[in-house]
């Protein structure tokens, strides 16, 4: 059957299922494909699995669903994870991650393992695959740093999808290539434990740090990543697939020109402050002297009142990673704030506040910063 002809919603299609001569006990698919239940159990074996408190090894001996790869029952492809409840009367399992599109799956059974088993033991199996199509195709919606002038020792890059992606083998996908098209050998630092935010929707994205910091042996045999003066283009291809096991919609280019590396730590005393008035809940406004790391902004730099509490609020990052506004949840009221900092806050070449990514031996050694936090006091007036 053609996937054009599907639905946009679950089309929920078993390729086989065995099931008691009974009738009582059956394996399915609920709430819109997204969890497995077993219906029919006995009262007494509901409640008893409603107060259970097994670890995940014994709740995936009663029941497991694995990927289906024509291989017997008891074969020993990890049962994926996932969480076990009992609702509705009936045992409930939700994988930790959705199903994927087009992927095969057998849920197993085994009612010698409940808590009061029935005459019958025999293992009921059901598969099933789920063909969902997806209502518009995964993008990259964003690549931090967004400026198209980077310096020669830049540390890496956030790469932002729409939906969330598939793991491993990630850095097959993603490739930089110079001015004449010709692909830089291994510019990355390529990690078995890749480094995706919790939601699966942003990858950060190292460049070799053998290859950025000055007098190191790979730099020394294989010279650095990036040249200064150089033009290149970072190309995310779209044969890498999201969650749901389809390709995306489109591959994705970002060029850039390399600047001198950039030895200096962000210097708040340099920072320009824009202070709203008392009373409205526009925003305060910081203008840093060069672009700064957009994830460490989201979590690295608040606002507290005059007592020290910090205030909630939406932060946004624009200008290049140089503007960072912070709106307020509650109007502003007229008095001292402070804007702090966390010194571990970085720019692009990972210089952070507290101290510089590498020193040069050949120049004075800056002064660390031992405190954790650095403020900046404002105030807000009330209007004219």
């Amino acid at each position: 059957m053609s996937r054009r002809l599907l639905p946009f919603l679950a089309v929920l299609t078993s390729l086989a299922a065995t099931r008691p001569a009974s009738g009582a006990v059956e394996l399915e698919r609920a709430e819109g494909g997204k969890v497995v239940r077993v219906v029919g159990l006995d009262a007494a074996n509901l409640e008893a699995l409603r107060q259970a408190k097994w670890d995940a090894e014994r709740w995936a001996a009663l029941l497991a669903v694995r990927l289906d790869r024509d291989r017997p029952t008891g074969d020993d492809t990890p049962a994926m994870l996932g969480s076990y409840t009992v609702r509705d009367g009936a045992l409930r399992f939700e994988p930790r991650f959705p199903f994927a599109i087009g992927t095969r799956y057998r849920a197993v059974f085994n009612p010698a393992r409940l808590p009061r088993p029935p005459a019958d033991t025999k293992p009921l199996t059901m598969r099933f695959t789920d063909l969902r199509l997806k209502r518009t195709r995964t993008v990259v919606t964003q690549v931090y740093p967004t400026a198209d002038r980077l310096p020669e020792n830049q540390l890496k890059f956030y790469l932002h999808f729409s939906e969330p992606m598939s793991r491993g083998d990630v850095y097959k996908h993603i490739s930089l290539l110079d001015a004449a098209g010709k692909k830089v050998e291994r510019p990355f630092l390529e990690l078995d434990q890749e480094l995706w935010s919790p939601d699966g929707m942003r990858f950060t994205l190292f460049f070799d740090p053998g290859r950025v910091k000055r007098g190191l042996k790979p730099r020394e045999e294989v010279g650095p990543s990036l040249i200064e003066g150089k033009q290149y283009t970072l190309v995310i291809d779209r044969d890498w697939r999201d969650a749901d096991d389809v390709p995306l919609r489109e591959s994705f280019r970002k060029t850039f020109t390399v600047g001198a590396p950039d030895d200096a730590r962000p210097d708040p005393k340099k920072w320009k402050l824009d202070a709203p008035a008392a009373g409205s809940t526009k925003p305060l406004s910081v203008r840093f002297e060069k672009p700064l790391d957009h994830a460490l902004l989201q979590r690295m730099l608040w606002v507290t009142d005059a007592k020290g509490r910090k205030l909630a609020g939406t932060i946004r990052v624009s200008g290049g990673e140089t503007r960072w506004q912070f709106t307020p949840k509650e109007a502003w009221r007229a008095g001292t704030y402070s804007l702090v900092a966390d010194t571990r806050l970085e720019d692009l070449a990972g210089n952070s506040i507290a101290r510089p990514f590498e020193v040069d031996v050949l120049r004075p050694i800056p002064r660390e910063i031992k405190q954790e936090t650095i403020r900046i006091s404002f105030y807000v007036g009330r209007p004219f």
